[in-house]
């Protein structure tokens, strides 16, 4: 268990023997390739100036387009992000509340620069507020989405579609994701190289900016 000071304790692991969340990457052929290790989930990259708002400045890292990750909803804490060919995103998150039996409270932010657009978004999972205002919550413009909610045992996720200018251009998306008003790092997963965030050992940084595979 790792815990931030004044705030509930959460867990989250990669699967190793005892640890608490399963995620395996499916390449687009079928395969498969597991990932293990117990602390340090980062992705390789550069650091940039650019922010979507955090105190720090967020990591550059690159996402291989057309690999999927999986997880075991309630099982751990994690947000996942992956990418289609095309400017086709996914952002998925999942708790740990079959280990703690507490929820979890998200807010997430995907934000675009100037020359890139954002569209068709759409949500999965989320028990969206009704006029009593209470429930999940998911916002967008042309050029942010912030989803929140309390998550417990349902695997959650908002797609969308990303256009950069000029064409041929790839978009880079900033991710901000707070669980308790906090950011870390060590929840967020993608694909690299055909490995969890590129097997690399450090942690990322949140917000966190990621940029498609140049096919």
């Amino acid at each position: 268990m790792v815990a931030w000071a004044g705030v509930r304790t959460v867990a989250l692991g990669v699967f190793v023997g005892s640890l608490l969340i399963g995620c395996e990457v499916d390449s687009q052929s079928g395969g498969s390739i597991g990932y293990g290790g117990e602390s340090g989930y980062a992705g390789s990259g550069s650091s940039s100036g650019s922010s979507s708002g955090g105190s720090v400045q967020p990591m550059l890292v690159v996402v291989d387009a057309n690999r999927t990750m999986s997880a075991n909803p309630g099982d751990g804490v994690g947000v996942f992000t992956q990418y289609a060919s095309g400017g086709h995103w996914t952002v998925w998150w999942t708790c740990d509340t079959n280990k703690t039996a507490e929820s979890c409270a998200f807010d997430i932010t995907v934000s675009v620069a100037t020359g890139t657009t954002i569209s068709n978004v759409a949500s999965q999972g989320l028990a969206l507020a009704s006029n009593s205002g209470y429930g999940d919550t998911l916002t967008q413009s042309s050029q942010q989405i912030e989803a929140t909610t309390t998550t417990t045992t349902t695997l959650q996720s908002v797609t969308f579609d990303t256009v950069a200018t000029p064409a041929g251009a790839l978009p880079i998306i900033t991710i901000d994701a707070k669980l308790s008003g906090q950011e870390d790092g060590s929840y967020f997963f993608f694909v690299q190289d055909d490995e969890i965030n590129g097997d690399y050992q450090g942690t990322l940084t949140d917000p966190l900016m990621l940029e498609p595979q140049s096919l």
